[in-house]
């Protein structure tokens, strides 16, 4: 057996392939995972049992330094985007024969970048408790390498080791991706690592995604980074592509706020015909617990909840009372149960409308009548709180409504599910000298009743709202009554804008106001201009080309007298080419 290993090693006689790794946000390739396989059609083509024998037989070091030599060459042969993730063990770094700046000569020569790697160090085998392997690393990282623990969960300390080597990359071990959508405890874990990864700043990949079920529960907890058999299997050519998944779709709304499934946690539950002192004695023995669900098979019934049940105890006869009843007798039967599939948004509307409830019980979650977990209200409102907070953060400060960052998104989301759409920008004509004559205050308020109107104008007729600055609005129509909601936008504000004015201002329909070169000129009075595209959203692909046709259809609208609207027809609008659907309403 060694020498068969010594004889692959010396005819080089192995195969990289390489497995891609994905941004599923931005839909884009991040880099590739290089695997080695050794020779074809023998005993050793499995990863496993190459790596297993040349670790008995002393040569780990020199089949690594070899799959790391071939990997860089056809990474680079391949002209492959993103960066290269090899596999290192700890063992190999901390080896005093193993030859110190060959990886960096490998790069050089193959005409790579240190920044195009990362090195991917397996928790599978141990690491060493002193400070090593972190000097060993940072010396990598002082070249421009990336640092990556891989199979995170896997044994030895993960969590530990995250936080002493500080990894840039963290890969969570597929014993935690399989068949995590039916397994409650798997969810709070990975819940738990992504929210860790945003802390630290660390980029998590969830790898060995095999399923649909499992990648959409990923996505739902918050998953970024993603690898695995379900997007993309292994290959000496592997894809340069995201690849068309056959998973279902959940709007920018619902990934903004989450679902109420995505807060469920596992739950110490009790049959129906149990016993209450076994209920008693569940509350006693776990101090932490303040409900506990009554089920039938795996259908809720009720709750227990502990003050309840303890007061019940507290009676001099309690005890006696209640020993031979059962958690049927002594639940409540009226807890709020929440579908898993209800978004936070709606959760907060139906809590909110409840005046009595009372907001220290916990909450039963339910996947089509079974029990899926429980929420607390506490992480409920946090939750709800944090997603609100979110979207202020990025909201227009005068009008609330969602400033440039959340439209970007919006619009690229609509773009990357090539999701057909109209989009109206919004913006008013002789602003400046309305400004000059009556204060910025004034204009401030007519803004915030022009946002008022387009925000009347368009509930619940399936549009995105999202103010730009300044007195610049988008409009994103998802169905097609685009024109008549327009037209409704510029009656509404004909009539709204004439509450600003003077009666001397709109009998002589404007007024005298210096203009940019310190001159007194006439300016009709404040109207609004509306510019409409309908773009194929399979020929854009991005926000900022989208902006500049709605800025020439815009600029097409204001070339018109008094409140306009004008529709570019095409599809793929050209401003020397469009179609033009232009109408005014001047103010009476």
């Amino acid at each position: 057996m060694k020498n068969k290993i010594q004889t692959i090693l010396l005819e080089k006689n192995i195969t990289t392939v390489f497995q891609p790794i994905f941004n599923i946000i931005r839909e884009e390739i991040i880099g590739y995972e290089a695997l080695t396989r050794g020779p074809k059609n023998t005993d050793l083509y499995s990863p496993e049992t190459l790596f297993e024998q040349a670790t008995q037989h002393g040569l780990l070091s020199e089949l690594e330094m070899l799959c790391r030599e071939t990997a860089i060459q056809c990474f680079a042969q391949l002209k492959l985007a993103g960066k290269l993730f090899i596999n290192i063990s700890p063992a190999v770094m901390l080896n005093k024969a193993h030859p110190n700046g060959e990886t960096i000569k490998l790069v050089e020569k193959a005409g790579l970048s240190c920044q195009q790697l990362v090195i991917e160090l397996s928790e599978k085998y141990p690491f060493p408790s002193n400070n090593v392997l972190r000097n060993a690393l940072d010396k990598y990282r002082q070249f421009g390498f990336d640092v990556a623990i891989d199979d995170l969960g896997a044994g030895y300390s993960g969590l530990k080791q995250w936080s002493h080597l500080r990894p840039d990359i963290v890969k969570i071990d597929r014993y935690f991706i399989d068949k995590c959508d039916k397994d409650v405890m798997k969810r709070e874990f990975l819940r738990t690592l992504f929210e860790l990864g945003r802390t630290s700043n660390a980029h998590v990949i969830a790898e060995g995604i095999e399923t649909k079920e499992e990648f959409e529960l990923l996505r739902d907890l918050g998953m970024v980074f993603a690898q695995g058999f379900f997007l993309a299997r292994p290959s000496e050519f592997p894809c340069v592509e995201y690849p068309k998944l056959e998973v279902n779709d959940i709007s920018q709304e619902e990934a903004r706020m989450g679902t109420i499934a995505l807060l469920a946690k596992s739950a110490i539950t009790v049959q129906y015909q149990q016993k209450a002192n076994a209920v008693y004695q569940l509350f006693s023995d776990n101090n932490d617990v303040h409900a506990i669900p009554v089920l039938e098979g795996n259908k809720p019934l009720g709750m227990v909840y502990r003050n309840e049940l303890m007061e019940l105890y507290s009676d001099i006869y309690g005890r006696a009372l209640f020993s031979k009843k059962s958690a049927l007798d002594i639940m409540n039967d009226k807890p709020i149960m929440l579908e898993h599939s209800m978004p936070l948004e709606q959760v907060s509307a139906l809590l909110t409308a409840r005046a009595n409830l009372a907001f220290t019980h916990s909450f039963i979650i339910v996947e089509g009548g079974v029990f899926s977990g429980m929420v607390s209200a506490r992480d409920l409102l946090k939750s709800i709180t944090d997603s609100k907070l979110e979207q202020a953060r990025y909201a227009n400060p005068l009008s609330g409504l969602p400033g440039n960052v959340l439209i970007e998104k919006e619009i690229d989301y609509m773009l990357r599910k090539e999701r057909p759409f109209n989009l109206a920008y919004l913006d008013l004509n002789h602003f400046k000298p309305f400004n000059d004559i009556y204060g910025y205050a004034k204009g401030d308020l007519l803004l915030k009743a022009l946002a008022n109107s387009i925000v009347l104008n368009t509930n619940n007729q399936n549009c995105f709202v999202g103010h730009i600055g300044g007195d610049d609005f988008i409009i994103l129509f998802r169905s097609n009554n685009v024109e008549a909601i327009c037209q409704a936008i510029l009656t509404d504000f004909a009539q709204q804008s004439l509450l600003f004015l003077s009666n001397e201002h709109k009998a002589q329909q404007g007024y005298f106001a210096l203009n940019r070169n310190g001159e007194k000129v006439f300016h009709p009075l404040v109207s609004l201009a509306i510019g409409v595209i309908n773009p194929d959203v399979s020929h854009y692909n991005s926000y900022h080309q989208i902006a500049d046709l709605a800025s020439q259809a815009k600029s097409q609208a204001k070339k018109i007298t008094g409140n306009s609207l004008f529709i570019c027809r095409r599809h793929n609008c050209q401003e020397s080419h469009y179609q033009v659907t232009a109408k005014s309403n001047e103010v009476a």
